[in-house]
């Protein structure tokens, strides 16, 4: 059996984070730096599941002082702004997972906002072997720890896995432990990169 692991924004999914800053401070009538700093703040509490989305919301309108009219819905809505689907490596991800010894993970550093937008836009996710939010298991890339709960609940030794991930840190997190890493700048690159190590 060999893994393949993916990271999933702006590798299975794109994602654009200035986007999201940008849509915020203007729902807010905030400056963008401000609100940058904000998320910056809260990153990893809400990451790891510490920080409910109601209080993100709370938090961000309060500190933003924020129009009181607005809605924690209408502040979720631009905090998925810069997220989006590219269904070509959704559809290599699904592909991979029905081939015979091969099985298919996720792993993200994300938030119940955005997994909620994935639940709702992304459902190939549903397909594959696993999926693990940073925010559900409590744990943050470049964490090794994260790496290795992931291994057990495929099931392979890191020698049969491939992890791929658009941050430098992340690819050298996984790679300190034995897993096969590969650092992902666009498609041409990766497939043909992960075709060779499965034909390994």
């Amino acid at each position: 059996m060999k893994a393949i692991i993916f990271d999933l924004g702006n590798v299975l999914i794109p994602y654009d984070h200035p986007r999201t800053v940008a849509a915020v401070a203007a729902l807010c009538g905030c400056d963008v730096k401000r609100v940058d700093d904000l998320f910056h703040t809260i990153s990893h509490e809400f990451g790891t599941g510490q920080l409910e989305a109601s209080d993100l919301c709370a938090q961000v309108l309060t500190k933003c002082n924020a129009p009181p009219q607005i809605t924690c819905d209408e502040f979720y809505d631009a905090y998925c702004a810069g997220m989006g689907r590219s269904d070509a490596p959704l559809a290599y991800a699904a592909e991979l997972q029905g081939r015979s010894g091969v099985t298919v993970g996720v792993i993200s550093n994300t938030n119940a906002v955005h997994v909620a937008w994935l639940d709702e836009h992304v459902p190939e996710l549903a397909a594959l072997d696993l999926v693990m939010m940073s925010n559900e298991v409590e744990l943050l890339k470049p964490d090794p720890e994260i790496f290795r709960l992931a291994l057990s609940l495929l099931e392979v030794t890191p020698a049969q896995a491939l992890f791929v991930d658009d941050q430098q840190v992340n690819v050298d997190a996984a790679a300190a432990l034995g897993i096969h890493a590969l650092l992902h700048r666009s498609w041409d690159e990766t497939r043909p990169a992960i075709e060779a190590w499965l034909a390994e």
